[in-house]
């Protein structure tokens, strides 16, 4: 008996045991509380989500069917759940485990999350983001841009603006700017109530504003006479074209002065629209780190940040650009580019009619 009491007592151990002998416990599932758009007052929504309860409201309508999915699991996480919870992170720029947490949504599956919500406002990009094609439209927002400081003709002001994020290694070096750092150069055209008419957010940060401008589908528009006399206004980043005005690099006449303060006056708009737009949601600014996804995804996720501005913007959402917010970067050298023989004539033309007196 005594030799075989140590083989006894080694099986007294269950994790010596053979696997047809343990009896596996089945860990119940820990569901945990949703977060609903109700718990919170007014006030919070605004603050957390930079929108109104309205403005949600109405968004979620038109995107719920991209969010809530069939699926036959049981506590699914509700569709306005999924978009508040990335409402909040676009507009904190904290990190994704602390949103998640916030909103009772694992990380893994807030990590999902994010792309559905930004592939879902994505999707209706046209919606909201619409550049003025009628002629009714545009004589309405050349008025507008005309009452601000007396420059004709303006349909839009363009700049360029970057978003950092961490690039893919074999691709390292074109997403690096003048400033050294990784970034997105992103195109975005302002219109006279600090909305946004058009943006293209696919350009590596070493891509300069005025080659943007040349690939994209407006300035390929304006190149081509699709909007008659109207103009973008720019900074000396740009070339000087007949559609395309930007200030006199040596002013010497006082109608050349008078056509700088008003293209200065006017132009500044575009740089406060991007303070606004990252004060907003602060996951585009680089005070907020570098965005950890694709350059196709970050792309996408700005697009839909610029959606949610416009949103805001026609439910007069006011927001105050933070102290700690940096300015605009920009990136692409004190110099002037070239500017054409008809965009010096358009230049003179504008000076002499509406700036000489």
């Amino acid at each position: 008996m005594e030799a075989h009491l140590p083989i006894m007592m080694m099986w007294q151990n269950e994790e010596t045991q053979p696997q047809s002998l343990i009896t596996k416990r089945r860990q119940p599932r820990v569901f945990r509380e949703r977060v609903a758009l109700s718990s919170f007052s007014e006030m919070e929504i605004r603050q957390q989500f930079r929108l109104s309860r309205q403005a949600i409201e109405e968004l979620y309508s038109k995107i719920q069917p991209s969010l809530e999915r069939k699926t036959k699991r049981s506590q699914a996480i509700p569709g306005m759940t999924k978009l508040i919870a990335v409402l909040h992170y676009l507009a904190s720029g904290s990190f994704q485990y602390c949103v998640a947490s916030k909103f009772g949504i694992s990380q893994s599956a807030f990590s999902r999350i994010v792309h559905e919500v930004v592939e879902a406002l994505y999707n209706v990009v046209n919606d909201y983001i619409k550049f003025p094609l009628t002629s009714l439209e545009q004589r309405q927002m050349m008025a507008k841009f005309y009452a601000k400081a007396g420059f004709p003709n303006i349909l839009g002001l363009i700049d360029c603006t970057h978003v950092a994020l961490i690039p893919p290694a074999q691709f390292e070096a074109i997403y690096r700017n003048r400033k050294l750092f990784h970034s997105l150069n992103v195109q975005i055209v302002c219109g006279p109530n600090f909305e946004i008419l058009d943006v293209v957010a696919s350009y590596p940060g070493s891509n300069h504003d005025s080659y943007i401008l040349q690939q994209s589908l407006l300035g390929n528009m304006f190149a081509n006479g699709s909007f008659g006399d109207g103009l973008l206004l720019g900074d000396n980043g740009y070339s000087l074209q007949s559609w395309l005005m930007t200030p006199y690099l040596n002013p010497s006449t006082a109608a050349e002065k008078k056509y700088n303060r008003a293209h200065v006056k006017t132009r500044t708009q575009v740089e406060r629209l991007f303070g606004i737009l990252k004060s907003r949601f602060r996951c585009l600014d680089i005070t907020g780190g570098a965005l950890l996804y694709k350059p196709e995804f970050v792309g996408k996720l700005v697009i839909a940040c610029c959606i949610l501005h416009n949103i805001a913007n026609t439910h007069q959402i006011p927001i105050e650009i933070a102290s700690d917010l940096r300015e605009h970067i920009a990136c692409q050298g004190e110099y002037r580019q070239e500017g054409t023989h008809e965009g010096r004539a358009r230049q003179q033309e504008i000076t002499h009619r509406f700036f000489r007196n």
